[in-house]
């Protein structure tokens, strides 16, 4: 009776093993079921990012194209104001030579350029370009060029007694320094 009760109860220890080590393998399954799907959600989600990442790779080249189109588009047309300012002009100049063909009349051709010359001025000054002062004033490299050095006794070393072109400052950036004669 001793020897049938031990393989009793090693049938018993058995049972209970063989349903542990089937319910240690229901959990790993279950385990890995979890891991599986979180595993494919992670990988959806990843997908989705993915996704939005080339979209927003491809929404900034576009912005690149629009950007680098708009620039384009506005250096061609950044003059467009101006150009249509200095077209009056024209305008004048045309109608002035027309009248002194038609008449000879050269007083009245001085007159009208010097309206016209007056008018350009006026133009280039509404849109921020300032004629440098330069005679009788100190010699500036920045905003003069020297064309002639000349001796003098009248005038201080280094002082301008003759401008040959009118220099001009646009928004205090020298756009043409003037061309001057200085005193030495």
């Amino acid at each position: 009776m001793g020897m049938e009760m031990e393989e009793k109860q090693g049938k018993i220890w058995s049972d209970e093993q063989k349903r542990s080590e089937e319910a240690d393998l229901e959990n790993e399954v279950d385990e890995i079921t979890a891991l599986k799907n979180e595993l494919e959600k992670s990988k959806e989600e990843n997908q989705k990012h993915y996704d939005l990442y080339l979209r927003s790779l491809a929404e900034l080249e576009n912005f690149k194209k629009r950007a680098a189109r708009d620039k384009e588009e506005y250096s061609k047309f950044a003059l467009l104001p101006l150009i249509q300012k200095l077209l009056s002009v024209i305008d004048d100049l045309e109608r002035a030579l027309a009248q002194f063909n038609n008449s000879k009349d050269l007083e009245g051709l001085s007159k009208g350029v010097e309206m016209i010359t007056r008018s350009l001025q006026e133009i280039i000054k509404n849109e921020g370009v300032e004629p440098i002062e330069a005679l009788g004033q100190a010699f500036d490299p920045q905003y003069h060029q020297p064309l002639i050095v000349e001796d003098s006794d009248e005038h201080p070393e280094n002082t301008i007694i003759e401008e040959f072109q009118t220099g001009y400052v646009l928004h205090d950036r020298v756009i043409r320094p003037s061309l001057v004669k200085v005193s030495k």
